[in-house]
């Protein structure tokens, strides 16, 4: 593919590393990022990573597993 030309799925031209890099510079202060930039690279990330606890929650709920709450959990833990 060409610098001209567009990919067929706009989430595969996202650096995801590149974006989590430069988070992670920010937050260290090694890095200055504006509030726009973060938000930005924070909302990229939402549209390529998983969601990983709503995947959790969907494999449980096939299962017939009962997805308990954040209480329910620590209560169990005591």
């Amino acid at each position: 593919m060409n610098d001209d030309e567009t990919p067929d799925d706009p989430r595969a031209g996202i650096d995801a590393c590149a974006l989590i890099f430069a988070l992670q510079r920010h937050v260290l202060g090694e890095g200055k990022m504006s509030a726009t930039q973060v938000a930005a690279a924070i909302a990229l990330l939402k549209k390529i990573l998983p969601d990983v606890p709503g995947a959790v929650a969907a494999a449980e709920a096939a299962r017939g597993e009962k997805i308990k709450t954040h209480e329910e959990a620590l209560k169990e833990l005591e």
